[in-house]
């Protein structure tokens, strides 16, 4: 199977290396120098017990798209719109899947012809070192689910079994997106504001106040889920990933955009439709917007 990934960050790295084992992977990075690196040292897994590396390709040819059999966009949700003219133009025969954090990625998707997408939730921590290595240092499962179409167009991927990258298929693809779009409105945030890894949230008593509290003012507004059993997904992850530091976390520590607008703000416009009050939500939102403004300006 011809699997075309868009995006060469941590997620985009750590698919590429564990699905090249396999298939015929293309990775589709941004800029000259990524690609020159990994066409010349491949794609490096570093893991607790051991190290390994995959060779790929990797190409800035947009053409390549329509010669592959599925496209993977593993891109930042706001990272979307640029290359929105890009997923269009596609085939519409070429299945999609789609990794984003949040449900604004929705909006795009909707807008699109083609006859199968997919949407995944990512449970695994994985911290990018350089160019061509990450660091895979939290173990969890892929969940896929179809938002248009047949999922098992990409079944050589599902049939595929891989003891430390695995995937699940789920029916309802509002189901997986809500539950990790609350465990990225925990998790993400507060290791961010906290400056501490995923693992020390659930271990410091002080902080899993603060997680508590967090999680009991958003899970009211989701009335359709159990809140113990979400609740113990969102710790269940927080130990599988203890020693990863949460992407919004790296966002802040180098100064970059985070994604706080397409977790935390989708949820506050739930909230104001529904005329809730989030007092922790919103001073959580403000908090890293204003860590946000000033790491960027």
């Amino acid at each position: 199977m011809r699997i075309g990934i868009l995006g060469a960050g941590s997620i985009g790295l750590l698919f590429a290396s564990y699905l090249g084992k396999q298939f015929d992977v293309t990775l589709f990075p941004r800029r000259h120098e990524q690609m020159d690196l990994i066409n010349e040292k491949g794609v490096t897994i570093e893991t607790l017990d051991s190290t390994f590396t995959t060779r790929v390709r990797a190409t800035l040819d947009k053409n390549e798209f329509n010669k592959q059999e599925l496209i993977i966009i593993a891109v930042k949700q706001y990272h979307l719109e640029n290359i929105q003219a890009d997923i269009t133009n596609i085939h519409n025969e070429i299945p999609l899947l789609f990794l984003q954090n949040g449900k604004s990625h929705l909006k795009l998707i909707n807008h699109l012809e083609h006859e199968s997408i997919i949407v995944g939730s990512i449970e695994h921590g994985a911290l990018k070192i350089n160019e061509t290595t990450v660091v895979h240092n939290g173990i969890g499962l892929t969940k896929l689910a179809p938002y248009r179409g047949e999922i098992n167009r990409i079944s050589p991927l599902l049939n595929w079994h891989c003891e430390y990258f695995q995937f699940k298929t789920y029916l309802d693809y509002k189901e997986i997106l809500l539950k990790k779009l609350l465990v990225n409105a925990i998790i993400n945030p507060l290791t961010a504001i906290l400056k501490v890894k995923n693992g020390e949230l659930i271990k410091n008593t002080f902080f899993m106040q603060i997680f508590h509290d967090l999680y009991n003012e958003i899970i009211q507004l989701f009335p359709e889920l159990d809140s113990k059993i979400v609740l113990n997904e969102i710790i269940r992850i927080c130990r599988n990933t203890e020693n990863n530091e949460s992407s919004m976390l790296k966002d802040i520590t180098l100064q970059r955009k985070t994604e706080i607008d397409a977790i935390v703000g989708y949820i506050l416009e739930l909230a104001k439709e529904k005329n809730v009050q989030l007092p922790l939500t919103n001073m959580v939102y403000g908090m890293i917007k204003g860590m946000e403004k000033r790491g960027i300006e």
